[in-house]
């Protein structure tokens, strides 16, 4: 403990005060509720369900501190205890450096500031302990692991944390996968699901069912920040504090594998034993709320039957594609991964033929001039047969090149696109829509170059042609 006596001030205020409370509510006609407070429930396609609105809502206290007409219901202002705290914080230095902006102007309304937050510090540390103590008299052990949190902000330099991203619309067997000693998969709890929804930024706005809609996240380990003294905002509130890169080739990998499409609403903190604010007696989760997912999904995608599940047997097949992508400094492969991204969260077919056509060239094209559609395809053919048998080569090489067909269709404003939007595959005469076999392709293509790199040789390849 950093500052013994600020913790007897805090102690002695809460627990002063914390028995007047019930008391003071209680002869309320209308008890003082929060208005938003989340509610959990789960869909028949195993989706979470959180509302903002509960039956089950805490009791709001600080509204019997507010003065009501004559008087608050309880005046703090008469509380020596109180009084004791906000004279220590007004000349506590880490508290002041903890919020007070660095270059802030002496104004008025910024001291003025500052003296609302002290003020109300005190309410906050209370409104927690009031909200979790289960027990009757004094909790000396809760209101220690209270002010320990708000103590270890005060007094933190660096902000330490772990990441949570939450993965939309994926059903998961396993509620633990570790992918490496930093990076794991885990099933998230009813609480966290509660805290998470608070978790929102101004812009843009997010449907709370798409925010909802996840049941396991995406955890990076030890991350930290610099602490900015800006009145309770850090970095952490916006998206370039974050590596938005390496998040998405998770959900790549994940398309690689297994050809579903997911993404992320959200981006969460869990901060390390430390707190800013609290949020009446959820778990403190900080974070942003941002669009990285297909816009079909807000086309009332929650509503579906069934979701695409994820096995413990992708899980590893994606562990593997997705530890590559993250170290992978071949310039192909991570030119084509953003192209396959691109691809899936486009609004159309059209432009993601483009980025899949774009992704294969990058990765199958040399420098020596030719005629480019037989030389993809000629090497399409012959490396996907050659990664997986199932896949015939003549007919990869025919079909590769009505996907061409297709490309050029589009980029030179054809009146036939439409007309070859779908392929009859010889083998078993039916009719697939063109972007769906080029996106087979792409996927298949990427694995492969993944497992045998030694092919990001074009001309390996051409060798295992002339064989």
């Amino acid at each position: 403990m950093k500052d013994p006596h600020l913790f007897e001030l805090i102690k002695a205020f809460v627990f002063k005060v914390s028995p007047l409370i019930k008391p003071a509510i209680e002869k309320r006609f209308i008890k003082p509720k929060y208005d938003k407070y989340p509610n959990l429930s789960f869909n028949k396609n195993g989706m979470p369900s959180i509302s903002q609105y509960s039956s089950n809502s805490p009791y709001k206290i600080s509204d019997v501190f507010i003065k009501w007409g004559d008087k608050p219901d309880i005046n703090l202002e008469e509380i020596e205890e109180y009084n004791q705290c906000i004279k220590y914080l007004l000349g506590h230095e880490e508290f002041r450096q903890s919020y007070y902006p660095e270059n802030a102007n002496d104004t008025e309304s910024v001291k003025n500031l500052f003296e609302f937050y002290i003020k109300q510090t005190p309410i906050y540390l209370l409104e927690r302990y009031f909200l979790l103590n289960k027990e009757d008299g004094n909790n000396e052990n809760l209101i220690k692991e209270i002010y320990y949190e708000f103590e270890k902000y005060i007094y933190s330099k660096n902000l330490f944390f772990d990441i949570g991203i939450p993965i939309l619309f994926l059903n998961c067997t396993e509620d633990y996968f570790e992918l490496n000693e930093n990076i794991i998969i885990r099933k998230i709890s009813d609480e966290n699901h509660k805290a998470r929804l608070n978790v929102k930024s101004y812009s843009p706005a997010i449907l709370d069912t798409i925010i909802s809609s996840a049941t396991h996240e995406l955890i990076f380990k030890n991350y930290f920040i610099k602490k900015q003294s800006s009145f309770g905002y850090t970095n952490l509130d916006y998206e370039t504090a974050y590596p938005i890169d390496k998040f998405e080739k998770f959900f790549n990998a994940i398309k690689i594998v297994t050809n579903h499409n997911s993404g992320f609403a959200q981006i969460l903190v869990y901060p390390h034993g430390w707190v800013d604010s609290f949020h009446m007696d959820l778990p403190r989760i900080k974070g942003i709320s941002l669009r990285k997912y297909p816009n079909y999904f807000e086309d009332f995608y929650w509503n579906s039957e069934s979701l695409p599940e994820i096995n413990k047997s992708d899980l590893e097949e994606i562990k593997l594609v997705f530890l590559n992508l993250l170290t992978n400094e071949n310039n192909k492969i991570q030119i084509a991964n953003k192209r396959l991204r691109y691809s899936y969260l486009r609004d159309n077919e059209e432009d993601s033929i483009l980025d899949i056509i774009i992704a294969l060239e990058t990765l199958l094209s040399d420098n020596i001039k030719g005629e480019m559609t037989y030389k993809l395809s000629m090497r399409i053919a012959t490396l996907l047969n050659f990664h997986n048998k199932e896949y015939n080569s003549t007919e990869t090489y025919r079909v590769m090149k009505k996907i061409y067909d297709y490309r050029s269709a589009v980029v030179h404003g054809s009146s036939k696109v439409n007309s070859k939007k779908e392929i009859k595959i010889e083998e078993d005469r039916k009719s697939i829509k063109t972007i769906s076999i080029a996106n087979d392709y792409l996927r298949e293509v990427l694995k492969a170059l993944i497992k045998n790199p030694l092919f990001l040789d074009a001309k390996e390849i051409d060798n295992l042609i002339l064989k």
